[in-house]
């Protein structure tokens, strides 16, 4: 009854993560990819709307933003889906041995990651206003993410095997991130000996709450770890780990021209203004204004970590540290676009019950 009654906790606060997320308001963090167009701050217009002598618009913005004058715009999406992976990324703090068939844990996780936030790509958020970008507000140089797991040893198809499932929930946005992985111990269980436990992980974040972009990380992760006794109360078990990480993002289908109604009969219904023309080529043409960005080869970045895990009777503390290499892949376009992400440094912290 106990682990029942374990299991209806944790499902009701993701439920309620899940809720939260869906029902806020629109936060700082959540994305606004239109703000990645460069001049929208000086003149009200994005160049990556070319529009003839006559207001239409002279070709459609994807295809724009596909030449060699969309790289910055094309690296800026790439670079703001790395750094985002990156905050979003399985990190679950854990020790190389696994729950045993008969374990399970129930944990709150909290995550501090670091971003370059004054990097032109961290224009994309909403805490950006697009006519002042650079002197205005921007997003904090430390996201916060919160999220609660659920963990649990299975004996098949052999007994080393612990399957995991949560949410992490990134704070002032909508932003939620579904989160599994699978961990098969090596080797586990010499305590005893003077040797380490060895793990391999592989983990999987799907990204919610945003119809912008849709992104999917995963992670394969290498885990040693050693057990040792504390005061005779207590165990501490000190664990460290290699990542690779890959980030799989699509553009959803954007606006370059918000104000213009494409679909508007009457004559003169739109503005007027150069931007935005009244003409009958402003209408139905302005659809060449919608667009995604064009798409992108899978991110990779890699990641080390090390951290401690302390258990008393049934409850524990973990700290773990990351350290994620900045990014340099190529989007592999006629036009290569790089991922100009930095190095990025991040701390977790997870408690919670661990039977």
């Amino acid at each position: 009854m106990g682990l029942v009654r374990s299991s209806l906790v944790a499902s009701s606060v993701m439920l309620m993560l899940a809720t939260f997320a869906s029902r806020a308001w629109a936060g700082k963090n959540d994305l606004n990819l239109l703000n990645l167009c460069p001049t929208v701050a000086s003149n009200g217009k994005c160049p990556w709307v070319q529009r003839g002598s006559d207001g239409s618009i002279s070709e459609p913005v994807e295809t724009y933003l596909q030449g060699p004058l969309g790289v910055q715009g094309r690296q800026d999406f790439r670079s703001l889906m790395s750094e985002l992976g990156v905050v979003l990324a399985p990190r679950i703090p854990m020790v190389a041995d696994t729950a045993g068939f008969g374990g399970f844990q129930l944990s709150a996780e909290l995550g501090l990651t670091e971003i370059s936030n004054h990097q032109s790509f961290w224009n994309g958020v909403e805490a950006v206003s697009p006519n002042n970008p650079t002197q205005g507000p921007r997003p904090d140089p430390m996201l916060t993410t919160v999220g609660a797991f659920v963990r649990k040893g299975i004996w098949l198809p052999v007994p080393t095997i612990e399957l995991g499932f949560g949410a992490v929930h990134l704070l002032d946005s909508q932003l939620l991130a579904w989160q599994s992985y699978a961990k098969f111990a090596i080797h586990e269980g010499f305590h005893d000996w003077p040797v380490p436990s060895f793990a391999v992980r592989g983990a999987v974040s799907y990204l919610t709450g945003t119809n912008q972009v849709g992104m999917t990380v995963t992670s394969l992760d290498l885990l040693i770890s050693k057990r040792f006794g504390l005061l005779k109360t207590a165990r501490l078990e000190p664990f460290a780990g290699w990542s690779l990480i890959s980030i799989f993002a699509h553009s959803g289908i954007l606006d370059a021209t918000p104000s213009c109604d494409a679909t508007t009969a009457p004559l003169g219904s739109n503005p007027g203004t150069p931007y935005c023309p009244s003409t009958p080529t402003g209408k139905s043409n302005d659809f060449n204004a919608n667009f995604r960005f064009p798409g992108q080869n899978s991110i990779t970045r890699y990641r080390l970590f090390l951290g401690f895990k302390i258990k008393f009777a049934v409850a524990f503390f973990a700290a773990q540290y990351e350290a994620y290499f900045a990014g340099s892949t190529r989007d592999g376009s006629a036009f290569s676009a790089r991922d100009q992400s930095s190095t990025q440094n991040a701390l977790s912290l997870s408690t919670g019950l661990d039977f």
